[in-house]
């Protein structure tokens, strides 16, 4: 029998149907580390990674043909599962940081919070915009600006020109002040208000 350290990604997923779960303990000590550091750039150093991790892998093995190897790495594939995950969870967190900050009479901590999980306003902003992102452009900036690559090694690492690295890039970046804007906009837009007195009778 092959050493299950000698075979590609793909062998072992395909093994996941067979439910071997020897395989899918090889994949998990190949990329467990990897899709942490992942929902890390999200989620910081919250315990809350663990739960990514093991939902992300979770998913994996119970409908392991769901990755498809000829649109990417499975490495790839499941740190974009783990950053979705991870975003879902931040909006979550904000949502309920909110609503106790709400309910908390003022001069009270509310119970739970955690600071580093939604750091500052500008920054779920940021997050938002950048999940509607299309791949295209979310991927290299992700490359770019959280993991600190070069736009030479970007090229590389997607199989692009740099030319067209540039260009998602800048197209992604204005797209991202654009939302950010909408967002803002709507933010500050004024509820309507009943009128109370039928000017029409005064």
């Amino acid at each position: 029998m092959n050493d299950l350290r000698d075979l590609a990604d793909g062998a072992l997923v395909s093994s996941l149907v067979l439910n071997d779960e020897a395989a899918f303990a090889e994949l998990f000590r190949r990329h467990a580390r990897s899709i942490s550091a992942a929902a890390r750039l999200i989620l910081g150093n919250s315990t809350l990674c663990d739960d990514v991790v093991a939902e992300v892998f979770l998913a994996l093995w119970l409908a392991p043909q769901a990755f498809d190897p000829n649109r990417g790495s499975l490495v790839g594939y499941l740190r974009m599962k783990a950053k979705g995950k991870s975003i879902d969870i931040l909006r979550s967190e904000t949502a309920r940081v909110r609503r106790e900050r709400t309910e908390t009479p003022r001069g009270k901590e509310a119970p739970g919070f955690e600071s580093d999980m939604v750091p500052d306003e500008s920054s779920i902003e940021v997050l938002t915009a950048l999940a509607s992102l299309p791949s295209r452009e979310r991927e290299p900036i992700d490359l770019a600006f959280q993991q600190g690559m070069t736009y030479r090694t970007i090229s590389a690492y997607l199989g692009i020109p740099e030319g067209t690295v540039k260009s998602r890039i800048r197209s992604g970046l204005r797209h991202l002040r654009e939302d950010i804007a909408q967002q803002r906009a709507t933010a500050e837009e004024p509820r309507p208000t009943s009128v109370a007195v039928d000017e029409a009778s005064s």
